[in-house]
């Protein structure tokens, strides 16, 4: 099995007025995005590279844009219930993502913790949000990403049995290119140069990729 470093980006350029202070350093500049795709392509990192993008913001088109340029793909999570909103993706630049090749998942509706719904909601966040998604692309969307990162064994347990082909969370680490469930590392704008490449060279301690692999571990079977 083969590994995947997978980097998870939220904004490209300057964050909307709609962006919460707190998400602000999720946004990269697109020089500094340039220089990342740029370095990936390079070579001599863990793994191979994949791209995702959560929230479905309106920059996801840039990104998109430069990923193409360079014959690189990217899996872009998107929120149903923002859809058509300002600063967010249309239903028009669903299908260009995905006449470029861009795979399209969901992210949910509300962009709310999936740990605490109970079943009707649940099924609101997932179910009829991948429908009304698909509806658009024409296509079934078979890929997940999970809000926040915030989840236990009963989501995951959820979406298996909705049966997503493959659900992202936002643990670090390396992925396994066949697992159904692949860990995702998130760039912010607030990391310095040497902190990316050691993501790109998965240059984590001995005990730091225990304790990673202990708390997946209890989240996804155990709490």
């Amino acid at each position: 099995m083969s590994k995947v470093i997978v980097l998870n980006f939220h904004g490209i350029g300057d964050p909307h007025a709609g962006v919460p202070t707190d998400e602000a350093p999720y946004w990269l500049p697109a020089d500094r995005f340039k220089a990342i795709i740029d370095r990936a392509q390079d070579g001599g990192v863990a793994g191979e590279i994949a791209f995702t993008f959560d929230d479905g913001n309106k920059s996801d088109m840039l990104a998109a844009s430069m990923l193409a340029e360079r014959g690189l793909k990217g899996a872009f999570f998107v929120l149903a219930g923002r859809l058509e909103q300002a600063h967010y993706l249309s239903g028009d630049d669903l299908r260009e993502l995905d006449r470029l090749g861009m795979a399209v998942g969901l992210h949910g509706r509300h962009h709310v913790n999936w740990r605490n719904l109970d079943d009707v909601e649940f099924v609101s966040e997932t179910v009829a949000a991948r429908t009304e998604l698909a509806a658009i692309l024409g296509k079934p969307i078979d890929e997940v990403a999970i809000p926040f990162g915030a989840y236990n064994r009963a989501v995951i347990s959820r979406l298996q049995k909705q049966g997503f082909r493959r659900i992202h969370t936002s643990d670090p680490g390396l992925a396994e290119s066949s697992a159904r469930i692949w860990q995702r590392n998130t760039l912010r704008s607030d990391m310095d140069e040497a902190r990316i490449e050691a993501i790109l060279q998965d240059r984590r301690s001995l005990p730091k990729r225990v304790q990673a692999m202990v708390k997946r571990n209890l989240k996804r079977y155990v709490i």
